[in-house]
C-alpha cells in the first residue's frame, strides 16, 4: 500500500492548483500556462507546467500533479 502524502507534497500540489483557474480544465499545457501566466504565477509553477507534454489534455489538478512526476492518494481506500 502506498504512503499517505507528505505535508509538503499536499501543500506544493495545493499550490499547483492555486494557480490553475477553472476555466483552463479541461485543458492543454498552453491552456493551463496562458491560465497560470493570467494569475501572476510565479516562475517555478511556469517552469513546471512548461514540462507537461503539448500533446496531452488534463482534466484536474491532480492529473497534472502525476504528469509531473508526482503522486497522488491511493483513490481506493
Amino acid at each position: 500500500m502506498e504512503p499517505e502524502l507528505t505535508h509538503d507534497e499536499i501543500e506544493a500540489r495545493s499550490r499547483l492548483g492555486r494557480f490553475i483557474p477553472m476555466a483552463s480544465l479541461p485543458g492543454d499545457r498552453d491552456d493551463l500556462l496562458a491560465g497560470a501566466t493570467d494569475l501572476n504565477a510565479p516562475d517555478d509553477v511556469l517552469s513546471a507546467l512548461e514540462r507537461l507534454p503539448e500533446d496531452e489534455m488534463f482534466e484536474t489538478v491532480s492529473e497534472i500533479w502525476a504528469a509531473l512526476g508526482h503522486r497522488n492518494e491511493d483513490a481506493h481506500h
